[in-house]
C-alpha cells in the first residue's frame, strides 16, 4: 500500500481553477487532474486514518469512496441561490453510516 505524501501543486491549482471555471466541459477537460492529484491521494489518506478512526468508533464508516469518506466536488444545486457545479474544496469525514 502506498503512504499518502501530500497534495500536489496541479491538486490545489485545479480546486482554484474549478472555482473560476465552474463549467461541464472544463471539467471534463481537467479530470484526470481531479482523478490522480487529488481523489488517489485523498483515498490514501482515508486508508492510513482508517485503522486509527476505527479505534475511536467501530462503526465509522471507513471505505475510501466518494459519498462515503470523501466529499463529493459536484454540487447540489437544486436549493441553493448559488447554482456553480463544481466545489472549490474536498473534505474527508468519518461517520457512522446512517440507515434513515
Amino acid at each position: 500500500m502506498a503512504n499518502f505524501t501530500g497534495f500536489t501543486q496541479d491538486g490545489l491549482n485545479f480546486l482554484q481553477d474549478a472555482w473560476i471555471n465552474n463549467s461541464k466541459p472544463w471539467f471534463e477537460e481537467h479530470r484526470a487532474i481531479y482523478d490522480n492529484d487529488l481523489v488517489k491521494p485523498f483515498r490514501l489518506l482515508v486508508e492510513q486514518l482508517a485503522p486509527e478512526m476505527l479505534k475511536i468508533d467501530e462503526w465509522f464508516e471507513t471505505r475510501p469512496a466518494i459519498g462515503k469518506t470523501i466529499s463529493r466536488i459536484h454540487r447540489d444545486t437544486r436549493f441553493s441561490n448559488d447554482k456553480s457545479l463544481y466545489r472549490s474544496r474536498l473534505w474527508l469525514t468519518f461517520k457512522r453510516p446512517n440507515k434513515d
